[in-house]
């Protein structure tokens, strides 16, 4: 019982938001070329939060094939296969960055009892009727049942979020936005996977 609990609840920590993002639907991402990544701030929980972040998000970027070349004050560009000429400003906002939060589950086991019975069966010779015959005895046990308060399952759960916005470097029009959160049961796989599910609708883009 209590490994199922287990499995269950590693099932609901590891979950994410599917929202659609935002797109204006009057801009050519044809004509771009080149995505140029922001810097990325801290979280104000968690100093290096911001490096974390932009890391992943180069590492992601690199994942699906795209060329990327880091800066260390201007940021990374992000170089398209599009020939288009246009640069979009992508900046990333951390809006959750949680390690290790402590999450506690109580549980109760209830055992409801049992009744077993047992069938003995026993043959006897019947001297006048020349026959065998059979005697049947039946006994029946009641086991009391039991509960088991104060059972608790603890697991350490992270949660990450972020919010994306595309601007159109020349005109400053904002062209695509999105937002998206995270939450695992290890920190950097946490990361990883909501930075992962946010660029793959950026990848949707540009296909």
């Amino acid at each position: 019982m209590k490994l199922l609990l287990a499995f269950l609840l590693a099932g609901l920590l590891t979950i994410g938001c599917w929202n659609r993002p935002a797109v204006n639907p009057n801009y050519d991402f044809s004509t771009v070329g080149t995505i140029h990544l922001k810097p990325v701030y801290d979280h104000a929980d968690m100093t290096g939060s911001g490096e974390i972040i932009e890391s992943n998000l180069s590492f992601i970027f690199m994942k699906y094939g795209y060329d990327v070349s880091q800066t260390t004050e201007e940021g990374t560009s992000i170089h398209l296969e599009n020939v288009g000429t246009r640069t979009l400003n992508l900046v990333c906002t951390i809006t959750e960055f949680t390690d290790s939060e402590v999450i506690i589950v109580p549980y109760r086991l209830e055992d409801r009892g049992r009744t077993e019975t047992t069938v003995t069966q026993l043959s006897e010779s019947d001297a006048k009727e020349n026959q065998a015959g059979a005697t049947t005895s039946t006994i029946t046990t009641a086991y009391a049942g039991s509960v088991q308060e104060s059972g608790r399952i603890e697991y350490t759960r992270a949660r990450v979020g972020i919010i994306l916005k595309m601007t159109d470097q020349r005109t400053g029009h904002l062209v695509w936005s999105h937002s998206y959160w995270y939450s695992g049961l290890e920190l950097h796989r946490t990361t990883e996977a909501c930075v992962r599910n946010a660029i793959s609708q950026v990848r949707k883009l540009f296909q």
